[in-house]
């Protein structure tokens, strides 16, 4: 997503020197001059203040029309009210602000709606793999008491418990609400393949004709597999 004030990178809301320099009237030049005295003080204080993030201000370059290359900063929204506070000789400095600043509050709220239609198509998704995984479940019962089990019901909780008690290695505590219902994109992604794990293996146990038990402590052994995997790339990312 791009306008002429603020625009999007990996997930995050940006505007730029050039961009703010423009509106303002002035040359970049000028405008980088005070920018950079900005840029000092904020690296001090992110060298003192280990919370505090780095990101807010980015060094990058731009080619202009004659097809040169310069330094330019770019900026989220809290960079950009940093530098507008140093601004006051600026005579535009007021106008573009709340311009800004609404371009910035737009633009984060479009990415809040694109993420929500990402978690609800996600979580529909995980739904359906959870239902599939309960239709097997199903099959389980009746497979466990067909060997005898005196306790096959139990096969729902059991199963249950197993995906859930893997999937907190993966997924910090919701307060002890549902994790399904409170995860992240990235964590449902999470959860849909540890569920399938779990369905593919009771599938597959079944079809191999192996003692329920066996089955219930392969299903296990593979899900933790997969959670050990996931767990591993994430932390190697």
């Amino acid at each position: 997503m791009k306008n002429k004030l603020v625009y999007t990178q990996r997930g995050e809301v940006y505007t730029s020197s050039v961009i703010v320099a423009e509106k303002l009237g002035v040359k970049h030049p000028d405008l980088l001059r005070t920018l950079e005295k900005v840029v000092k003080r904020w690296e001090k204080q992110v060298a003192t203040q280990r919370t505090v993030s780095s990101q807010v201000f980015r060094e990058s370059t731009f080619t202009n029309k004659m097809n040169r290359t310069y330094k330019m900063y770019e900026m989220n929204e809290q960079a950009f009210i940093k530098l507008i506070m140093k601004l006051d000789g600026y005579e535009k400095a007021e106008i573009i602000q709340d311009l800004f600043i609404s371009e910035f509050f737009r633009m984060k709220n479009a990415l809040l709606n694109q993420q929500n239609q990402s978690w609800l198509s996600n979580r529909e998704q995980g739904k359906l793999v959870h239902k599939e995984e309960m239709d097997v479940i199903k099959d389980f019962i009746g497979y466990a008491t067909s060997q005898g089990s005196k306790s096959a019901n139990k096969y729902y909780m059991n199963i249950t418990k197993m995906t859930n008690k893997a999937l907190e290695l993966l997924i910090q505590s919701k307060d002890g609400k549902p994790l399904r219902d409170l995860a992240t994109v990235t964590e449902l992604g999470f959860i849909q393949v540890v569920d399938n794990r779990a369905m593919v293996a009771i599938a597959d146990g079944m079809l191999r004709k192996l003692p329920y038990k066996e089955i219930y402590k392969y299903a296990k052994e593979e899900v933790e597999n997969i959670v050990d995997s996931l767990c591993f790339k994430a932390i190697e990312g």
